[in-house]
């Protein structure tokens, strides 16, 4: 785990309290009106205060808190490695729980076909390969439950670039060295797959999918998968 831990600050920046924030101050973007339609509509059949929900790389809880809001009996659990991201969990509900585990290799063994939904928002691009973790979630889920994904897909580096470094002419300007270093390696990171990748990884490991959606511009998709 400790390595895993390392590899997420560095992807997070090296700073795990401004990653934290980030986070935190991002998650309305995350969750935007856009998602919420995405997850009602796919996940809506499925929820109740009996439904077993996990969030897979569940940053601080707010997700898990919100979905708490709503069903406060269900039974919600998060996963999550980052020390900075647990430190920041505050005020979590009392049907809300969290595992601390690497989810390149899950050593988590959750009941068969004990999950009703799983989320992985903003995680696949972050793991050495997601397989392992497909394969877990095939065991998990119940037949008919639900992954919605939602990750950052591949996209031109000229884009990247441009959204890197578009306040600076590279033809006149060479960015400092060391940034020029983390920008390729988070452009790596970032741009691991295209949406079919994920969605051929997801048939091959047991899924059906029932909807892909593109955003900002092509660079994010949101998939919904069913466990069959």
């Amino acid at each position: 785990m400790q390595k895993t831990t390392e590899y997420l600050r560095h992807h997070h920046g090296g700073d795990g309290q401004k990653a934290a924030e980030k986070t935190v101050q991002s998650y309305a973007k995350n969750h935007d009106a856009d998602f919420q339609a995405f997850w009602q509509h796919h996940c809506a059949a499925l929820l109740s205060d009996q439904a077993s929900v996990i969030d897979l790389g569940c940053g601080t809880g707010l997700w898990l808190n919100q979905l708490a809001q709503q069903y406060p009996q269900a039974t919600l659990t998060g996963f999550e490695l980052a020390p900075y991201m647990l430190e920041r969990m505050d005020d979590l509900a009392a049907n809300v729980s969290i595992i601390c585990d690497d989810l390149n290799n899950p050593a988590t063994e959750l009941p068969q076909h004990s999950v009703d939904i799983a989320l992985a928002n903003l995680l696949i691009h972050e793991l050495h390969q997601p397989v392992t973790l497909f394969s877990k979630l095939r065991h998990w889920l119940k037949p008919g439950g639900v992954l919605i994904l939602c990750d950052m897909v591949r996209q031109p580096l000229a884009d990247y670039l441009q959204h890197q470094y578009g306040e600076i002419d590279l033809a006149s300007q060479t960015p400092d060295y060391d940034a020029l270093v983390d920008a390729f390696q988070h452009f790596q990171e970032h741009n691991r797959y295209h949406p079919e990748d994920i969605t051929a990884l997801l048939r091959q490991c047991g899924f059906e999918i029932s909807a892909v959606e593109t955003f900002k511009n092509g660079r994010a998709v949101r998939i919904a998968a069913i466990s069959v």
